[in-house]
Formats: C-alpha cells, sequence, structure tokens
C-alpha cells in the first residue's frame, strides 16, 4: 500500500522554514511594487511629456495667428494713411487745368510727408552731409572745387531710416 505524504501547514513548519518561505513571497513583492512604481512613474512623465508638447504645439499655433493678424492690422493702417493720396492723385489726373493739378500732387506729396512722419519714418540728410556707407549709397564721384572730399554734392534719391533701421540709403553724388 502507498503510504500518504502529509503536507505540513504553514503554523506546523518549523519557524526557519516559514521564514523562509514567507521571505521570498516578499522580496518578489518589493521587486514587483519598485517595477510598478516605476511603470507608474513612466507613465507620469510620458502624460507630462505629451501636455508639454501640446502645449507648445498650441502656444506655436496661437502665436502664427497673432502674427498673422498683428501683420494684416498694419498694412491696414499703412494703406488707410494712403488712401487720401491716392484719391487727391486720382483728383489731379481728372482735373483739365494744369494750375489744379499742380495743386493737388502738392497737396499728395504733402499728405505723403504727413503720413512718413506720422509713422517714424525720417529722411536721412544727404546734401552737404560726409558720406557714410552705412546710409548713403555712392553712385557717382566727382572732382568737386570749394568742397570737401567724402562730401555728398548731389542726391539722386532720398534715402528714409525706420527708428535705427535704414530702409533704403540715400542714392548720392560725392566729390573725390
Amino acid at each position: 500500500m502507498e503510504e500518504e505524504i502529509k503536507i505540513p501547514t504553514a503554523e506546523e513548519q518549523p519557524e526557519d522554514v516559514q521564514e523562509t518561505k514567507t521571505e521570498e513571497p516578499s522580496e518578489l513583492t518589493e521587486e514587483q511594487q519598485q517595477i510598478a512604481a516605476l511603470q507608474a512613474q513612466l507613465e507620469e512623465e510620458k502624460d507630462r511629456y505629451q501636455r508639454v508638447v501640446a502645449e507648445y504645439a498650441n502656444y506655436k499655433r496661437r502665436t502664427d495667428q497673432e502674427k498673422d493678424q498683428l501683420g494684416a492690422f498694419v498694412k491696414g493702417e499703412v494703406l488707410k494713411t494712403l488712401l487720401p493720396s491716392i484719391d487727391n492723385l486720382e483728383r489731379a489726373v481728372s482735373s483739365p487745368d494744369g494750375e489744379d493739378y499742380k495743386k493737388g500732387v502738392d497737396m499728395v506729396i504733402r499728405q505723403f510727408e504727413e503720413s512718413r512722419t506720422a509713422m517714424g519714418l525720417e529722411e536721412i540728410p544727404a546734401l552737404g552731409q560726409v558720406f557714410d556707407p552705412e546710409v548713403h549709397h555712392a553712385v557717382m564721384r566727382e572732382d568737386a572745387d570749394g568742397v570737401e572730399p567724402e562730401t555728398v554734392t548731389e542726391v539722386y534719391q532720398k534715402g528714409y531710416r525706420l527708428g535705427t533701421r535704414v530702409l533704403r540709403p540715400a542714392m548720392v553724388k560725392v566729390a573725390n
């Protein structure tokens, strides 16, 4: 006959065996807990990263929209200041009298000057000034009597700056 083998319960086992058996599952549990904690931390970091990426994409889209809106607004304001000048040019062209034509063109020039000044666009001084390659573009040189060398003697096209930025240098003739 076969003999029945009885497996002792945890309480029936000797103390040193009980400790060994309970330590192994608790170590695995600690390792599993560490793994679970690290996985949770990784998920949190992934979530935070995805939120930051989404926030940046939204920020970039918003700033691009604002930049486009601001550009359109500025264009509109500039064009609005030019409309009266265009109206006067049209009146001058439709005028049969030569004197009215001259008056109309003078009015347009005056209005352009007012608009230019109101927007902060400054004319670059050139005639009689010492040549400065930062703001003057020399297209000719001449031997001029009674004029210091490197002095602007003639202006072919006015130059303009907006604040410290040169929008267009003055096109000039310079004395040798």
